[in-house]
């Protein structure tokens, strides 16, 4: 399993909210800003039927492997930051593998390349439509070099370490009433980072 900065090929806050977009029904454009950062999630149903997501408890492989047992999987989310075309302001903006895979093909592509480039348009469509969600590519288009600044601010401002971290066992077995972690003792899974080499993910700014 992969946690935190990765390569769009390697995957398997003291903020405020202002500082997080959600996808929209329709078109919701963006200029991504580096490399996808990775984490997971189950989401379970406690025994009064309440639905509640919880980050994978990577310290504790006997606690997900009840979570998987119970049916609840594991499955892979990222943060990705943005420039949201909507108000021209910086955001973070957590995807699901479907987005994921279709801005991979994009990175994958000889003719797009790198996603810093272009900005890219993220469809929502309405509820039960397969695929719910299609990424269109926009003309490629440097970035201005006054938006340089209101990045690193933002960056420097942004902390998405606690929204990834792993969530603690005890929380999961509190909401689903367990008495014990079956066995119970923690058991560290392996925790593996492949960060990208940063020029890839360069972006540019006009003078």
């Amino acid at each position: 399993m992969h946690f935190g900065e990765v390569d769009w090929n390697s995957a398997d806050s003291s903020s405020g909210k202002s500082d997080f977009m959600r996808i929209e029904d329709g078109e919701n454009t963006v200029r991504i800003m580096g490399n996808p950062i990775q984490f997971y999630i189950h989401w379970v149903v406690g025994p009064d039927g309440t639905k509640k997501k919880f980050n994978s408890p990577a310290d504790n492989a006997q606690m997900i492997r009840r979570l998987e047992d119970s049916g609840f999987k594991r499955s892979a989310r990222w943060f990705i930051k943005v420039l949201d075309r909507k108000d021209n302001k910086f955001k973070a903006l957590e995807i699901g593998p479907q987005i994921y895979n279709s801005i991979k093909s994009l990175y994958n592509n000889q003719r797009w390349g790198k996603v810093t480039a272009y900005d890219v348009t993220i469809t929502k469509a309405p509820k039960g439509t397969q695929p719910l969600y299609s990424v269109t590519p926009n003309p490629k288009e440097a970035l201005p070099s006054e938006l340089k600044a209101q990045f690193q601010e933002f960056n420097d401002r942004l902390n998405l370490d606690k929204l990834i971290a792993p969530s603690p066992s005890s929380e999961i077995m509190e909401f689903m009433r367990w008495s014990d972690a079956s066995g119970g003792k923690s058991q560290p899974t392996t925790q593996s980072g492949s960060k990208a080499n940063s020029d890839e993910f360069d972006f540019e700014f006009e003078d």
